[in-house]
């Protein structure tokens, strides 16, 4: 016999809310199943850019700790701490730049690194971006595992102590900045320094937290 139209609807409805429960059980499934895999892949990932920060040399890197709008991570040698990395962003030309800072033990920065941008190819990218350029003088020499890039470079060796203020040239600070991509220097700049301002209280907190 066969279901009249209204007698059908009730039918259509189950047999729809048992494949919506089944799809909704199979992605929670899949989500479960994936969500350790990504972790360690983000954390490996984590890790190598790390090593790029010009920290001394460490083992493993604890887990990070929120302080303000910066992630803090401790970086370890065994059980010794030896340096430290703090995470922030800052709104670029295209998008929010995500930076990454090191700092040695006594609060000395030891190496920026961009984890994530969206600018402009050949503009603000090149500020966010460590690549080797080949020229006839280094045709044969081999490429460095950080590439230099004076943008980033200028903050190696400045103490977290001297943050605060700091600015492009162009706004009366005295870091370059490069012509044609003014924001994304700027953003650079500004995220550094939040992040090396927002370091000197974290370290004072947990510093504060090791003596109770």
């Amino acid at each position: 016999m066969k279901l009249r139209n209204k007698d059908s609807m009730p039918v259509l409805g189950g047999f729809l809310g048992a494949v919506a429960l089944l799809a909704a059980a199979v992605l929670a499934m899949v989500s479960q199943l994936t969500a350790q895999p990504i972790k360690a892949a983000q954390e490996r990932n984590r890790q190598q850019i790390f090593h790029r920060l010009g920290l001394p040399e460490f083992d493993r890197a604890g887990v990070g700790e929120e302080s303000g709008e910066v992630m803090f991570f401790t970086v370890f040698k065994g059980n010794e701490k030896v340096g430290f990395v703090g995470q922030g962003s800052a709104a670029g030309y295209g998008g929010a730049i995500e930076v990454l800072t090191g700092f040695d033990r006594n609060g000395k920065i030891t190496g920026v690194q961009i984890l994530r941008h969206r600018e402009t190819p050949g503009l603000g990218a090149n500020v966010c971006e460590r690549k080797f350029q080949r020229t006839i003088f280094n045709l044969t020499a081999r490429a460095p595992e950080v590439p230099a890039n004076k943008m980033l470079d200028q903050f190696t060796g400045k103490n977290a102590s001297e943050s605060g203020n700091w600015q492009v040239a162009k706004d009366g600070g005295k870091f370059e900045y490069l012509t044609g991509a003014t924001v994304t220097s700027r953003a650079v700049i500004g995220a550094v320094d939040d992040i090396a301002a927002g370091f000197l209280v974290w370290r004072k907190k947990i510093e504060g937290e090791g003596r109770k």
